[in-house]
């Protein structure tokens, strides 16, 4: 995963880094027509400290609507853009299980016999993060707080020592 996909993720941004795939994949006369945007959100407000780096104040879950009108699927088979959203969603969204979200769901609306208007819907479930900041826009918690992705600190190993077993190392280098 790239550094401005996670990145795209820690922010909430789902729906934008899915958008900028589907403008990749669609030739460049279609992209002015393809559109997209939330409905139906909520908030969950579950909080979780992330450690120095930063928290996750609640999570957003909300239907995804990608539409994309004028599609001449005689050019750009159908079949490509719907395989670039399956694609995408089983590589980049790895909370769809963990929330058992819907698979994504489909439109195809013929305008004439050269063209349809295709409409893409999906749920997505995400972290809201914050970090702290001087002078960022949010109080809580008698601190300052901003949106923004926070660096994520993974262990490359750990020195325990279990009762009289001694001392045992666990990851590192072998």
């Amino acid at each position: 995963m790239s550094k401005e996909m996670s990145e795209q993720q820690a922010q909430g941004y789902f729906l934008h880094a899915l958008h900028a795939e589907l403008n990749r994949v669609l030739p460049a006369k279609c992209r002015k027509s393809l559109d997209s945007w939330m409905e139906n959100g909520t908030i969950r407000l579950e909080s979780r400290n992330m450690g120095p780096t930063g928290v996750d104040v609640a999570w957003l879950t909300y239907q995804a609507v990608f539409i994309v009108e004028q599609l001449p699927f005689r050019e750009l088979d159908p079949a490509i853009v719907l395989a670039a959203v399956a694609a995408w969603v089983q590589e980049h969204d790895s909370f769809r299980e963990q929330f058992e979200l819907a698979d994504p769901e489909y439109a195809v609306t013929p305008n004439d016999e050269k063209s349809a208007d295709l409409e893409i819907q999906l749920a997505f479930t995400e972290p809201l993060r914050l970090i702290e900041h001087p002078s960022g826009p949010i109080n809580w918690l008698g601190k300052r707080w901003q949106v923004a992705p926070y660096e994520i600190w993974v262990a490359d190993h750990i020195d325990m020592n279990v009762g009289d077993t001694g001392h045992h190392q666990v990851g590192g280098p072998a």
